[in-house]
């Protein structure tokens, strides 16, 4: 098995015990299992669509939908841990009123995350985006502190 199967497989058992843990304490628990997850510096006069794109399957599309539509996450926290260039990555989203969370998990590139990083420390903020692979958004979250999201050489 590759090193970096490796990273995935903790990444994923990383989620699934927080979900786990969660659900336990009576959390609902939606998981986003991004099959790619590409980082999106702001486009020319475009100023406000930044952060990373999470391309989630087919099947979680309404689950993540109805939990966005019912929360108000007011809370994230995030745990990586990085292999070379690569930053396997579960962010928790929480809606501590409704006991309602979303877990974002992800591999990223950080090769391609520089102009990304500039922006999103320079606007002391971030963003973590789900869609479908067609495109179709399902959310967006805003995160009010980018420096967790790259390690200090990105």
């Amino acid at each position: 098995m590759s090193e970096n199967a490796n990273e995935w497989g903790r990444t994923l058992e990383t989620a699934t015990e927080m979900a786990d843990e969660l659900r336990s304490e009576g959390w609902s628990v939606e998981t986003v299992r991004a099959a790619h997850v590409a980082p999106e510096p702001p486009s020319h006069g475009e100023t406000d669509r930044f952060g990373f794109v999470y391309l989630a399957q087919g099947e979680v599309a309404d689950d993540v939908r109805s939990a966005v539509a019912e929360g108000e996450f007011d809370g994230y926290e995030l745990f990586t841990h990085r292999d070379g260039s690569d930053l396997y990555a579960v962010t928790r989203l929480t809606d501590r009123d409704r006991d309602l969370a979303v877990l974002l998990v992800g591999a990223i590139d950080l090769t391609t995350a520089g102009e990304l990083a500039a922006v999103a420390r320079d606007r002391g903020e971030m963003y973590s985006h789900v869609k479908l692979v067609d495109g179709t958004h399902l959310a967006t979250f805003r995160h009010d502190d980018a420096d967790p999201f790259f390690p200090e050489d990105v």
